[in-house]
């Protein structure tokens, strides 16, 4: 069922992420099935976000948000405080929910779609334009600030606690489990994934993986945290390990299982009858949050950037995203998640009893879908985001000349980006690649599968990563799409032509450039349409009687200068 709505969806251009809603509404509905059946679904469907957290752990660079640092921290802060004001008193003051209520709610609704928006940028490679950078840095402060939300939510809970203790308490718990994780944590993942990459089996790295994140994860729990923060900065460690991308490559498929299987849990809690009662509600109620969203990133931005360059960031990122989710379910677990509405302003307008009707299990439906439809909404808006844009100006009547505020508006800050070159295999023939390089301004950095060359090289100054090349989600993760060129110098045919169908098939543009030793595999790679194929065999043999025919025509004219007796 989830592939055939996977198919369906895709043909729309609807994120997968809705597929699986689609999959967790039909078997609710077709087989009576309901999530709060089984507590070992749940149990398994929170390990998606347990690996989401990890691999956005996995991506934290301290030097890429140094690079950006307005974007992340000024843009970032502003989004999510501002948004956060506004929602909190909307449901506080406007609806009637009470304290703890409104910041959950507020904060869930604040979040945007990593997952969503930053897929959609990096197929169009918008990611290096103003708007692409500043919708990066603001996911970016998006998804550490979940960090600090979901221990927000442990401090709600404990109400048994004074505030003061509490925070003591939980200060002191933090700095633990970061001294755990972080200090001592970071040399034995190293030395653990070592020996596993050693061994040269893929299920024992695998499994190895599986053991640092899922350890991290229950000893954030054991100290009274959720299983995320310790994802999160077990992810932190292994970020600056070479073996990073192999991680990354390996779990990828394990987290969208598993969060697929979270986001089908989600939809087991969609009433179809009433979302048909209230279906027109429901969309007037994702207009204003997506309009609300909107104008407030639109009002700070506009000091910042051009007014069309503001209106882009702001419809991009514009959606709920899918860790208000698993800010409800915590919310949920910890029961301080209470949707009673009390009426607040509007109770004057429609009268008490009008808001005593109604009853926690709806407002949860109501916001279940309000999140499921400002996502699927996300896809139309950024695949129209100029004419959306331009009509959304024309609406609010901005003059033309603020529309060019600044002239990098539309251009890419990355003019003349540094050609990148990857060469896979760091043996003799890749050293010596990596020091012919060394006088070039290019970025150059190897791929390899056996560890004791990869640390050799990261001894000598090299950039060299982890990785197995027959794996496609290794040029997945290491953006083979920006690469100008790749090197490929290793021994096996079987991966050489694994990995030139692999990079073929995720960049077209990406130059392909192979040594092999191998006459067949030689005309097949050439059949491919690669850029070049070297035939080491018969360059050294060719090279080798061109020298014997110079010498022999050294000899011959030695001969001839002889004068006759």
């Amino acid at each position: 069922m989830a592939v055939v709505s996977g198919i369906i969806l895709n043909k729309l251009k609807i994120p997968t992420i809705i597929g699986y809603i689609v999959t967790g509404v039909l078997t609710a509905y077709v087989f009576h099935f309901r999530v709060e059946d089984s507590a070992d679904l749940n149990g398994i469907a929170e390990l998606g976000i347990v690996f989401l957290m990890f691999m956005i752990g996995l991506d934290f660079s301290f030097k890429k948000m140094s690079s950006i640092k307005q974007e992340v921290f000024l843009f970032g802060g502003l989004q999510i405080g501002l948004s956060m004001l506004t929602f909190f008193s909307i449901c506080y003051f406007i609806f009637g929910f009470n304290f703890d209520t409104s910041i959950i709610v507020a904060s869930a609704v604040s979040l945007s779609s990593t997952a969503i928006v930053l897929k959609h940028l990096n197929e169009i490679n918008q990611t290096k334009t103003s708007y692409g950078v500043a919708s990066v840095g603001i996911l970016i402060f998006q998804d550490l600030a979940v960090i600090p939300i979901l221990l927000m939510i442990k401090l709600l809970s404990s109400k048994n606690l004074a505030l003061s203790d509490l925070m003591i308490t939980t200060g002191i718990s933090a700095v633990i489990v970061v001294i755990l994780l972080l200090l001592p944590g970071r040399f034995l993942a190293k030395l653990i994934l070592r020996y596993s990459a050693k061994m040269k089996t893929d299920e024992i790295f695998v499994g190895t993986v599986f053991l640092i994140v899922l350890g991290s994860a229950y000893l954030s729990q054991y100290f009274g945290f959720s299983l995320t923060l310790g994802a999160f900065l077990s992810g932190m460690i292994i970020s600056s390990t070479p073996y990073k991308y192999q991680v990354a490559s390996v779990l990828v498929y394990f987290r969208d299982l598993l969060l697929g299987i979270f986001f089908i849990t989600i939809g087991m809690q969609v009433d179809i009858a009433f979302l048909v009662k209230y279906f027109a509600i429901i969309l007037i109620l994702v207009a204003l949050t997506l309009f609300a969203k909107t104008l407030i990133m639109f009002i700070f931005l506009s000091f910042f950037r051009g007014a069309k360059i503001a209106m882009k960031i702001a419809l991009s990122l514009s959606q709920i995203g899918e860790f208000s989710f698993a800010i409800f379910l915590l919310a949920s677990q910890h029961k301080i998640l209470n949707l009673q509405l009390d009426g607040g302003i509007l109770k004057y307008i429609f009268g008490a009893e009008f808001f005593a009707s109604i009853t926690s299990t709806e407002i949860h439906q109501f916001l279940t879908l309000m999140v499921i439809f400002s996502m699927i909404a996300t896809p139309f808006i950024l695949d129209n985001l100029d004419k959306c844009t331009a009509f959304a100006l024309k609406l609010m009547r901005i003059p033309q000349k603020f529309t060019k505020k600044q002239t990098e508006d539309n251009q890419e800050q990355e003019e003349n980006p540094k050609k990148r070159i990857v060469v896979c295999g760091y043996g003799l023939v890749g050293q010596k690649i990596f020091q012919f390089f060394k006088d070039y301004d290019i970025e150059i950095f190897g791929v390899d599968s056996n560890y004791e060359r990869v640390e050799k090289g990261i001894i000598q100054g090299d950039k060299i990563i982890y990785g197995n090349i027959t794996d496609k989600m290794i040029f997945r993760e290491i953006e083979i799409e920006k690469v100008t060129a790749i090197i490929l110098c290793i021994e096996s045919p079987v991966e050489i032509e694994k990995a030139c169908r692999h990079i073929i098939s995720l960049s077209r543009y990406t130059k392909i450039i192979v040594q092999t030793r191998d006459n067949a595999l030689e005309a097949e790679l050439k059949a491919m349409g690669l850029y070049g194929v070297i035939n080491s065999t018969r360059e050294i043999a060719t090279t080798l009687s061109n020298l014997a025919l110079e010498a022999i025509k050294e000899e011959e004219e030695k001969q001839e200068e002889k004068p006759e007796s």
